[in-house]
């Protein structure tokens, strides 16, 4: 865990702490100089999501602005915006100094693109999303120096259950800033559709359509069982499942569950990064 306390956190580590603190505390076990970057990569994704989140504008625009907002993140990996962002200059200095690269990021700006223009069914669901967060794992896989395809794939499939789980649970509040992170059936089964609130859906409604994630979450923590194998200096990389397969034993309690995780969530963490067997399935 983090040793050098009376350092100061970084701006992108105030910005994740404030914005995703189940990420924050996972990176906290991780090596200070990966932990940074972990944290600009993660306030990066935060903000391209952010720009696929269109509910006031939706009506006038369509999916427009979203596009507009996209493009500008691309111009700006590629130097060609005047304007500016405040997590941009850490994100310059990760490219410039090869930490990754463009091309790496502008596959997650790809990904947002696809998810405004429409997810046409689980399987191009299953690619956007391998796409962006499973991005970020890739990119972070890459860092720590995990190369066995296996391993890799483990730590992809980590991320994308992590995701799948804090979509579903955190669905009222997607639903209700007007982003639609489902594929087309849905839309179409449940007569899903954007106003100026956002998307309004019943109790019976929602409880059905998390159901249908939680079952693809629990698919992709399956297909995470190989991260297991990683050595206990890797383990920071997929922490946040631990976390998702709590949520997953009690999702029945999600719409009055506190935001702040309590103590047995953390020391669920700081035992799978420690415990000398780790298990992703385990009940």
């Amino acid at each position: 865990m983090i040793k050098e306390k009376s350092k100061p956190l970084s701006f992108c580590g105030q910005y994740i702490r404030k914005s995703d603190p189940d990420h924050f505390f996972c990176a906290l076990f991780m090596p200070s100089d990966l932990r940074e970057q972990y944290f600009r990569l993660l306030a990066f994704y935060t903000e391209i999501t952010r720009a696929v989140t269109l509910s006031s504008s939706w009506d006038v625009a369509g999916p427009m602005a979203g596009y507009i907002r996209l493009q500008w993140w691309r111009d700006l990996l590629a130097n060609k915006s005047d304007r500016d962002h405040e997590i941009a200059p850490y994100i310059k200095d990760s490219l410039d100094r090869n930490l990754f690269s463009a091309e790496d990021l502008l596959k997650i700006i790809s990904a947002r693109e696809e998810e405004l223009e429409g997810i046409k069914n689980w399987n191009h669901w299953g690619s956007i999303m391998v796409r962006s967060v499973g991005q970020i794992q890739r990119i972070l896989a890459n860092l720590f120096k995990i190369r066995e395809l296996p391993l890799v794939e483990a730590v992809i499939a980590a991320g994308i259950a992590s995701e799948t789980v804090h979509i579903s649970k955190n669905l009222p509040n997607i639903f209700r800033k007007g982003r639609c992170p489902l594929p087309a059936e849905i839309i179409h089964d449940f007569s899903l559709q954007r106003s100026e609130n956002g998307i309004s859906v019943t109790s019976s409604e929602l409880n059905a359509i998390r159901d249908i994630l939680i079952e693809k979450a629990y698919f992709y923590m399956r297909r995470s069982e190989k991260a297991c194998l990683l050595e206990r200096q890797y383990r920071s990389v997929i922490l946040p499942v631990i976390l998702a397969k709590r949520d997953l034993h009690r999702f029945e309690q999600w719409d009055h569950l506190s935001r702040k995780r309590g103590i047995g969530d953390k020391l669920s963490v700081i035992k799978a990064n420690y415990w000398v067997k780790l298990k992703i399935n385990e009940t």
